[in-house]
């Protein structure tokens, strides 16, 4: 008997490749995002050019943070995207646990806080049901928590990169939108996740036209991801010269100078991604072990930084009487990892599958 025919587009189509570079890339976002938090408790106050240049090489790295979320968007889900289930994973695995990890600290902030407390330096809401809402919606509960309120209208958005990806238009419109983002910069205290997502949607982009185009991007980057490190650096110093120290938060239309640090975050995203695709076929264990817990560390490691410079007004942690610098805070930086770690291992082990509603893995 002869087999039935199927249709042609019935067939399961082949699952893509497990990447390690982008795995590993993964374990290196989280240095990045967590270090940018830990400067203050290691003391380190950046004055001088060079401690400006490092700053600036170090910050932002939110950037590469979303250019793996658009690289993975293309590499798992183009092929097979189930919008309502995308959506509802997003729900429950990424906003449910910001939901649940941020409602001690509205309520601390609501009933005690600081002093003047947080909301009241942006807000004149006065009801604790409004003043609650405000701060799911900006993400002002903890430091990082305002990447969740602009992630979900990303994740939001996938219809629509998408379609871009069908009609082959990704790079026009991700080109406009970085020089757009350039300009508008990142919102004052991160607190507009509108803004937010304009400043950061071209780096999504690009990230899934990377993806898209692999083959051709990685023997480019591979060739010259030198001369690129080289250019980032070279942004940093001049920022530094020029227009000082870390992301110049503004408001949308403030007209000032271009934001430097996202082509220089961009360049760096690609010079690392070049250096781990030469490393392909090795697995780097301590990369691949923070790339799993990346999103619990997200979640967990501000309820340890935030109390230094929310509660305790950024004490000197290592009583370097403020003479900190890059080598004290990636001990800092190293420290709360581990701690953050520890946590969600002992979260996961007490909650198994469930501890993912709490703390996104």
């Amino acid at each position: 008997m002869k087999p039935v025919n199927q249709p042609a587009n019935s067939a399961p189509k082949p699952k893509k490749a497990f990447l390690n570079s982008i795995n590993h890339f993964r374990g290196i976002a989280i240095i990045f995002i967590v270090m940018a938090h830990c400067y203050r408790p290691a003391g380190w106050q950046v004055e001088t050019l060079a401690d400006k240049a490092w700053f600036n090489l170090m910050m932002n790295g939110t950037v590469f943070f979303v250019f793996i979320s658009g690289f993975l968007f293309h590499h798992v889900f183009s092929h097979r995207l189930d919008y309502r289930k995308y959506m509802t994973n997003k729900t429950k695995f990424v906003f449910l646990p910001y939901l649940l990890l941020s409602i001690p600290w509205i309520v601390w902030h609501i009933t005690a806080g600081t002093t003047p407390q947080m909301h009241l330096n942006y807000t004149e809401l006065t009801h604790p049901m409004s003043i609650a809402n405000w701060y799911v919606i900006t993400g002002r509960t903890l430091t990082a928590y305002w990447y969740i309120p602009m992630g979900m209208m990303l994740f939001a958005l996938a219809p629509w990169v998408m379609h871009l990806l069908k009609k082959q238009q990704l790079l026009l419109i991700a080109i406009p939108l970085f020089i757009a983002a350039m300009i508008i910069h990142r919102p004052l205290a991160n607190l507009n996740a509108i803004q937010s997502l304009v400043y950061f949607l071209p780096v999504y982009l690009f990230g899934v036209w990377s993806s898209e185009n692999k083959n051709k991007l990685f023997p480019f980057i591979n060739k010259y991801w030198l001369a690129m490190l080289v250019t980032a650096i070279a942004l940093a110093i001049i920022q530094a010269h020029y227009f000082g120290a870390g992301t110049l938060n503004k408001a949308a239309f403030e007209l000032t100078v271009p934001d430097l640090m996202l082509p220089q975050k961009m360049l760096l995203a690609l010079v690392i991604l070049a250096i781990l695709n030469k490393f392909e076929h090795v697995q780097i264990k301590p990369l691949q072990k923070l790339a799993d817990v990346s999103f619990a560390i997200y979640f967990i490691h501000p309820w340890i930084t935030t109390p230094w410079w929310m509660i305790f007004d950024s004490p000197d942690l290592l009583h370097m009487d403020n003479q900190g610098n890059l080598i004290s805070t990636l001990l800092v930086t190293f420290v709360v990892i581990a701690i953050s770690y520890v946590i969600a291992i002992t979260i996961k082990r007490l909650m198994n599958k469930r501890s993912r509603y709490l703390i996104g893995w």
